[in-house]
């Protein structure tokens, strides 16, 4: 007969109560009636009553001392964590708890306690996007921050961005034990869309002529949204008549990023681009240009797989520097690419559109 899995959710005072909750509720749901996972609360000392930072009170199942071991640890955040990164006893405990479990998943702020338990020497993680300076000063310099995730999985060690996002790596983890159907089968009776990680389902490959509408919607929706925002017509639409971008897919190495049938990114790889960089023009270099991901996705972390494909694609190459131009008005696409450990090269201007480049070392993404 077999034994139900252990899922031990941490609480302690001013832990977010959404962040305890979600993976709870993931867990029980996702079950079988109790037959596959048995979810239960532990705290540090003592069962008495604690308060979530909302002010609803748990009491918890477990103390450390008296819990069952768990096949799943579940290390939430909240206000409270920002103490309890310091309390040693507990640290000492995930870390005790955590290697003895098959996984542990942080949600939202958790991941402080993770760093401070020594869980996150050469792993990706990542945490609320608010808090992320946070886990800057508590993470190991080998740890790798991962910003605009839902959740980050090493395996064995999974952390999620903010509060509902701990409901996205709870159903994730569930998908990893039991299968996606199960997944998606918990997620439909908790009425909860899940936001999985792009990368679990972008299929990037090489643009055809059959991707040329799909192609042409997202750069008309970049150069509205680039109106809208700015004021301003980067591209005007007759830019992008179908024969342009028909052209486009033929004469370039053109690359689509595809969530089940939709077209959700696209960019182009040049090699040479003298024209407009001039003595800036870097040879043992891959140029990406027009990348573009669907303003319906924004922030679901599609850029950077992009990036990350093109990167690859450009090293199989044999060339060791990756290269990309962005508008040179829009602050924080500017930013977001400085974050990510490129370089701004230069600047170029013509007419009433400006561009800046940048360049990054392939290999060299900054681990911090």
């Amino acid at each position: 007969m077999l034994t139900a899995k252990n899922v031990a959710v941490l609480v302690y005072d001013q832990v977010d109560a959404l962040d305890v909750t979600g993976p709870f509720d993931v867990f029980a749901v996702a079950s079988n009636w109790g037959q596959d996972f048995r979810v239960y609360t532990v705290a540090l000392e003592s069962t008495a009553p604690i308060r979530t930072i909302s002010g609803l009170t748990i009491v918890p199942d477990f103390t450390v001392s008296d819990c069952p071991d768990p096949y799943i640890l579940i290390v939430p955040g909240g206000w409270g964590s920002r103490k309890e990164m310091h309390n040693q006893t507990l640290t000492d405990w995930i870390n005790t708890a955590s290697r003895r479990a098959a996984f542990t998943l942080s949600v939202c702020t958790g991941a402080l306690l993770l760093a401070k338990a020594g869980l996150l020497e050469g792993m990706r993680a990542t945490t609320n996007r608010r808090a992320m300076d946070l886990l800057l000063e508590a993470a190991p310099a080998s740890a790798t921050l991962v910003e605009n995730v839902r959740y980050v999985d090493n395996g064995r060690l999974i952390t999620s961005a903010g509060v509902t996002a701990g409901i996205d790596a709870a159903l994730h983890l569930v998908a990893k034990l039991h299968g996606e159907e199960r997944a998606l089968e918990t997620a439909s009776r908790l009425e909860h869309d899940w936001r999985r990680e792009p990368s679990e389902m972008l299929a990037i490959r090489r643009a055809t002529d059959v991707d040329v509408y799909g192609i042409r919607s997202l750069l008309i929706g970049a150069a509205h949204w680039i109106h809208a925002t700015h004021g301003f017509w980067q591209w005007k639409e007759q830019y992008f008549e179908r024969v342009d971008i028909e052209a486009f897919v033929r004469e370039h190495e053109v690359f689509v990023a595809l969530l089940r049938d939709e077209i959700v990114g696209c960019f182009s790889v040049q090699w040479e681009d003298k024209e407009i960089w001039g003595e800036l023009y870097h040879e043992d270099a891959g140029y990406v240009h027009r990348l573009c991901t669907a303003r319906s996705r924004t922030g679901e972390g599609i850029g950077n797989e992009l990036i990350r494909y093109a990167e690859n694609y450009i090293c199989a190459q044999g060339k060791s520097w990756i290269r990309l131009d962005c508008m040179a008005d829009n602050p924080s696409l500017n930013a977001y690419y400085v974050n990510s450990g490129f370089t701004h090269c230069g600047r170029f201007d013509v007419n009433v559109w400006s561009v800046n480049l940048y360049e990054r070392e392939i290999g060299k993404t900054p681990a911090r």
